[in-house]
């Protein structure tokens, strides 16, 4: 695809994989895309979501890996073009859910009014869009039904904000079993136990994350950067593991614009 001598690749990803173990794993995937690509890839990780809006807008990453919302509010005013998307592991089981303490004395939404509500960020798709949706969708206007918001800035400190008693009610995500609402996995898992939270509401199932190209890619090589990509989980070099590891799905499939309308619907 690339001729000799052409400039390192950067593929970009958010606030993700930051741990000491995250950069073997961004050197294991710029040697898996590399193989794919034909060329030199550089893989790095942003310490916000808005650092990597940015980059990806000014071109200084030419692919990167976005959650549905960041990709949809940077697609139009950055030229950003969609390469792929996620498969997900759990397939239609990602959602967004609204979680109280086990013992708390909420039990209806009605029971929330006047509460305080600590969310993860405005573009977390889980963390806030999403669940706002279904509160919609049940009749309650989320700006009408708390009485103080915030939000924590992670999926992580939004349960432990819960925990410390800081907010009365948080928003995480969720895996449920396929077509059906029933929590396998939630953010709170993790901090509190499974049996640490007790969900009040489960969003509609959230489109998977985006791999897609800045403007800063040539166009004449976007369908085979697509290609690439599409391909990525046939290469056989001993790291079977290696996309489920970082993207938290074996492959990555085609995906359209449209399949993102729920997300541009559940946006202020």
């Amino acid at each position: 695809m690339y001729a000799p001598g052409v400039s390192t690749l950067t593929f970009a990803m958010g606030p993700v994989h930051l741990d000491s173990d995250g950069e073997l794993l961004r050197q294991r995937l710029a040697m898996r895309l590399a193989g794919a690509i034909g060329g030199p890839v550089e893989v790095v990780s942003m310490r916000s979501y808005a650092e990597l809006a940015l980059m990806m807008s000014r071109g200084d990453a030419q692919l990167g890996w976005m959650p549905p919302a960041v990709f949809v509010r940077s697609e139009a005013s950055a030229g950003l073009r969609l390469l792929a998307a996620v498969e997900r592991s759990m397939g239609d089981g990602y959602r967004g859910v609204l979680f109280v303490p086990q013992d708390s004395p909420v039990q209806t939404l009605e029971d929330l009014r006047g509460t305080s509500v600590v969310w993860v960020d405005r573009d977390s798709a889980a963390g806030y869009l999403f669940v706002r949706l279904a509160l919609r969708e049940a009749g309650v206007e989320p700006s009408e039904l708390f009485g103080d918001e915030r939000f924590a800035g992670s999926h992580g400190s939004t349960v432990r904000a819960v925990l410390r008693g800081e907010a009365d009610v948080g928003a995480t995500h969720a895996q449920t079993k396929p077509g059906t609402e029933e929590i396998v996995l939630a953010g709170w898992h993790f901090y509190a136990g499974v049996d640490g939270m007790r969900p009040l509401l489960v969003s509609p199932p959230i489109p998977p994350d985006v791999i897609c190209a800045s403007s800063s890619l040539d166009p004449d090589r976007l369908d085979d950067a697509r290609e690439a990509l599409l391909r990525l989980h046939r290469i056989e070099d001993g790291d079977p593991d290696l996309l489920d590891e970082v993207f938290g799905g074996v492959k990555l499939v085609g995906a359209r614009t449209t399949d993102y309308d729920p997300v541009r619907a559940a946006m202020p």
